[in-house]
């Protein structure tokens, strides 16, 4: 006699192989990201001048701690998203394909966001800014699916899974700042991209002021 389906187990995955998956493809993209970083050639420098030069190798460098310290954050916050998952269903599983697709396009954007300090950078600037928006909206709708699908409600309280959820809303509005590209220089844009610490710590304080007064 055949045992009867769990059909609750059919649309789930290894817990353990995502995770893993993901952690290696941040780690291969972070490491990509310093590929890019080369001193100029004697013949560069002979074409160009030494300051120009120098100039190019300057913004590469700028553009890589940028996106490392970006990529960081979003590995961090992979790692808090996760922490309370126990089943790899298969709406996390797509969004966290999602998530990684727009991961592995960091090295690119990354390119892109350096060549903009020395040349017309709005159309550059503003790719980077979707590749970061794209990341960012993934990991928000992971932290969606997750809060339903954990009942971190009950798990956690109300005011705690709130903010579950808006610490990964935060970074999503932030690098959704695609339009700015168009209106700040390139190196101010990469300045606002870290308004998320700020505006993080700021949403902390608040929904945890907001669960100390639902205990009390």
């Amino acid at each position: 006699m055949t045992k009867p389906v769990d059909k609750a187990n059919l649309d789930m995955f290894p817990h353990d192989r995502v995770v893993f998956f993901s952690d290696a493809v941040f780690a291969i993209a972070m490491t990509l990201l310093a590929i890019e970083l080369k001193t100029p050639t004697a013949e560069a420098i002979a074409q160009v001048g030494p300051a120009e030069a120098w100039g190019e190798t300057i913004s590469v460098f700028i553009a890589y701690v940028v996106s490392f310290l970006v990529t960081a954050l979003f590995w961090v916050g992979h790692m808090l998203t996760w922490k309370y998952i126990t089943r790899a269903t298969a709406k996390l599983v797509w969004c966290v394909v999602f998530q990684l697709m727009f991961v592995a396009m960091m090295p690119l954007g990354t390119r892109l966001y350096s060549e903009a300090f020395t040349g017309s950078g709005a159309g550059r600037f503003a790719f980077y800014a979707f590749v970061l928006a794209g990341i960012s909206f993934f990991a928000w709708m992971t932290r969606i699916v997750a809060a339903r699908q954990e009942n971190l409600r009950e798990r956690l309280g109300e005011a705690q899974a709130k903010w579950y959820v808006m610490r990964g809303f935060i970074p999503f509005v932030v690098f959704a700042a695609v339009p700015l590209a168009f209106v700040l220089p390139t190196w101010m844009g990469g300045f606002v991209f870290f308004m998320i610490f700020p505006l993080t710590v700021w949403a902390r304080r608040r929904y945890e002021r907001n669960g100390t007064q639902e205990s009390a």
